[in-house]
């Protein structure tokens, strides 16, 4: 802390990352941490060496916009794993601690560890679409929807919003070249729909497959499907995608796989499809969007929608009878509206701009790190004991049931 920026002290933070996979919270963090170089925090990365992922990592992602991250092997338990976050955060004098994600092991070793006793203050940020009760409660917190940030207003721990943030000049409608993504891949002239997302039985796999099987009635009418991502469903993804395909008499959808750097693709989409993140950017693309929510809802993003579904992070959990008529009744008249398509395309720039750039949102990163580093005190943390405790009595007595469980039977016993 010996340098400043607008006579604020350089503050280093530990970024605690909850996986190495390519998914949005995780590039969240990345672009987040690269963009605060500018604001006086620098930013030391960590993430569990057990979650790189079979081909293009986070990793990749880092090191593009100039930032590495270290590895760790977890140990098995809490208390080891503490130690050995301690140990790294000291190495590297660190101010505070960016714990990403409410799942990915960061949270209770940060607790336990550099920040036990409040030491070192920490925060936390839940770019999930609902705040778990197993989160601890004074914790400074980020969230990333209007209605999560209202439902903690009760919460003793300060909570704000942070959108998560897009880079509008990485993600540029005219910065990529729109027939790159098609010649690679050898997709035709047609209206070209693309999905970026994980492809994961949890939350993914409903409007996936909505999307595919909407291509029965939107095929007819010249479109393509182009899904980019990969994850645990993905044999069930292509066999679904198989048995459209050979209905339709053509290649209409098509599984890319995991790309590092996805911009090639929006660049190339008449129409996205998405939520979350993967929406927002979207948008940045200057493309017309249609959010899907997790269990086969979707829905236009154009003037009248706009802000309910930024409010709700593009996403909902509500359920249709037929997702993929309702989608296909959605798309078909924008595939036959070339005009409309750049319309919402223009409009949701212009959203883009207003509601979560990456500049913006690091700004308002920056002013938190300095504003909660003074506030999470030892009473903080010990307020959050009990509910720890808790925690690891039930862990104690799952553990001491499951030990019963497999304990030998004596022939005395018997």
């Amino acid at each position: 802390m010996n340098d400043a920026i607008n006579g604020a002290a350089t503050l280093t933070v530990l970024v605690h990352l909850n996986s190495l996979e390519l998914g949005g919270t995780q590039i969240n963090a990345v672009d987040l941490a690269a963009e605060m170089r500018g604001r006086g925090v620098e930013s030391i990365l960590l993430g569990a060496r057990d979650t790189i992922p079979d081909g293009p990592s986070l990793i990749e992602v880092a090191a593009a916009r100039g930032l590495q991250i270290s590895l760790y092997d977890p140990a098995p338990s809490i208390f080891p794993r503490a130690r050995q976050i301690t140990a790294f955060a000291r190495r590297h004098h660190v101010d505070l601690v960016h714990v990403y994600g409410s799942w990915g092991g960061g949270a209770r070793p940060t607790y336990w560890g550099p920040s036990r006793f409040a030491r070192t203050p920490w925060v936390q940020t839940v770019y999930e679409m609902s705040v778990s009760p197993k989160l601890y409660r004074r914790v400074p917190m980020i969230v990333g929807t209007g209605y999560q940030r209202d439902e903690q207003q009760n919460r003793p721990g300060r909570t704000i919003l942070i959108s998560p943030p897009v880079d509008l000049i990485e993600n540029h409608p005219d910065g990529h070249d729109r027939t790159q993504f098609r010649r690679v891949n050898r997709i035709d002239d047609g209206p070209l729909l693309v999905i970026v997302s994980r492809l994961d039985a949890s939350m993914k796999s409903i409007p996936a497959f909505a999307a595919i099987d909407a291509m029965r009635m939107l095929a007819p009418m010249g479109a393509s499907l182009a899904l980019v991502g990969t994850g645990d469903n993905v044999d069930a993804t292509q066999v679904r995608a198989d048995a459209v395909n050979e209905e339709v008499g053509r290649d209409a959808v098509r599984l890319i796989g995991p790309m590092a750097d996805p911009r090639p693709a929006y660049a190339a989409a008449d129409i996205m499809l998405g939520m979350g993140g993967s929406a927002a950017r979207s948008l940045a693309f200057a493309k017309p969007l249609v959010v899907q929510g997790e269990s086969g809802w979707s829905m236009l993003f154009e003037p009248s929608s706009a802000e309910t579904l930024a409010r709700s992070s593009y996403w909902s959990p509500e359920a249709v009878p037929d997702a993929a008529a309702r989608l296909a009744a959605i798309v078909a008249p924008l595939l036959a509206d070339a005009e409309r398509r750049t319309e919402l395309g223009s409009f949701g720039r212009a959203f883009a701009e207003e509601h979560f750039a990456l500049t913006a949102m690091a700004d308002r990163l920056s002013d938190f790190y300095r504003t909660v580093q003074g506030e999470y005190t030892s009473r903080d943390w010990l307020a959050d004991l009990p509910f720890e405790g808790r925690t690891l009595s039930a862990k104690v007595v799952r553990a001491t049931r499951q030990a019963l469980r497999l304990a030998p039977i004596s022939e005395e016993s018997a």
